[in-house]
């Protein structure tokens, strides 16, 4: 039996941009073929990664690049949060990393600002080499997280998510930022989150 759970983290940034297409391969059995005649007719494509994902992501990067060389990719997630040079050291095919919590980074990315000017990313300059902003931690967002339900009903099948635990179908979305605890076996706290940020009072 396995387990998927919602593509939370990439929906964020998905649903501040418009026009965006979250593609969750796995649970809805797509291969490469399948995703890349979307993926290349985009200008921006952002994958999100883990530590035993890395290698296999880049290469999708890398095979992206080959079929559209212009197209900018970036990368999010707790790999490449905690290490930004080592990630973009892996491939010329990743263009940025975006560190932290990313959503309004990636929005910023995506209404084309210079890559310089925006605080939370570490990115590859024309020249090759890696600039990373060690200090520009990216200032959170108070209440102001975007609904991810629109693109989980746009862009997903929630019949193809299964938790062991829960009953199916479920759904799953975060109503808060943060969280004050340092739990040993929770990673993102340390990695992506922080200190909490108080949840929503309402929803639409």
């Amino acid at each position: 039996m396995r387990s998927f759970w919602f593509p939370t983290w990439l929906a964020q940034p998905a649903a501040l941009v418009e026009g965006s297409k979250l593609i969750d391969a796995p649970p809805h059995r797509l291969t490469f073929e399948d995703v890349a005649p979307e993926a290349v007719e985009r200008d921006l494509v952002v994958l999100h990664t883990s530590t035993p994902s890395f290698a296999s992501d880049v290469r999708t990067a890398e095979a992206f690049k080959e079929r559209k060389p212009g197209l900018k990719i970036g990368m999010i997630g707790a790999k490449v949060a905690v290490q930004p040079e080592e990630s973009l050291r892996a491939s010329t095919a990743i263009d940025f990393v975006a560190r932290n919590e990313f959503d309004f980074t990636i929005k910023e990315v995506a209404e084309g600002r210079h890559l310089a000017d925006i605080a939370g990313l570490s990115w590859r300059k024309p020249d090759g080499t890696i600039r990373a902003q060690r200090g520009s931690r990216r200032p959170r967002k108070h209440g102001r997280s975007a609904f991810v339900t629109p693109v989980y009903k746009r862009d997903l099948v929630v019949e193809n998510y299964f938790g062991g635990y829960l009953k199916h179908p479920y759904i799953s979305f975060y109503t808060g930022r943060g969280c004050k605890s340092r739990c040993s076996f929770c990673l993102w706290p340390q990695t992506i989150g922080g200190p909490p940020l108080p949840h929503r009072a309402s929803a639409t």
